[in-house]
């Protein structure tokens, strides 16, 4: 599963890279080659399914500011949710899985608090400016002016998931011992 991870880490790497250094149209306008493109829309449109319902499950407490970050805060934990799962399980290639979709939602969520305070990306249903998240979250918590420094730490968090599901099999392949008796007489 290392193998076949390795493109999919180096593309979104590199995604990221441009995102986060030149331009922040990068992380939805980006260019994967084939079959790199079709994983990243099924990933996304995932993720962006549960951003979406953070916003709703978490407006059922009333306060305004779980609402707003309820999107990226279940955009996290599910995946979270599922790593833990594979964990339990011992299941190899799902970990790998589950540390990769956690590296995939922290970059998303990432590239969203980098762009708080530009608000260049264009939202779901056209909303307005006044409907980004992670600006209205900094500005609200007078962090605004580290918008870029909050984005770069989520996504070297994702970077980090991403090489903890490359090494999952370093750590937790298990060896059995045996004992070969050999009588030589």
């Amino acid at each position: 599963m290392s193998i076949v991870l390795i493109p999919f880490i180096i593309y979104h790497l590199h995604q990221a890279y441009w995102t986060l250094r030149f331009n922040i149209f990068f992380s939805y306008n980006y260019d994967f080659p084939f079959p790199i493109n079709l994983e990243n829309l099924i990933t996304q449109n995932f993720l962006l399914i549960i951003h979406e319902a953070g916003h709703t499950f978490m407006g059922f407490f009333g306060n305004r500011t779980l609402t707003i970050l309820g999107g990226s805060l279940y955009e996290i934990t599910l995946p979270v949710f599922i790593l833990i799962y594979f964990l339990y399980n011992k299941t190899l290639t799902g970990i790998q899985f589950g540390f990769y979709l956690v590296g995939s939602a922290f970059l998303s969520v990432g590239f969203y608090a980098a762009d708080a305070g530009a608000r260049q990306l264009p939202l779901i249903g056209g909303l307005g400016d006044s409907a980004h998240d992670w600006g209205n979250l900094l500005t609200s918590w007078n962090l605004l002016s580290y918008d870029t420094e909050i984005g770069v730490g989520l996504t070297i968090f994702g970077a980090i998931c991403f090489l903890a599901a490359l090494s999952v099999p370093l750590w937790l392949t298990t060896y059995e011992s045996s004992v070969i008796d050999i009588d030589l007489d």
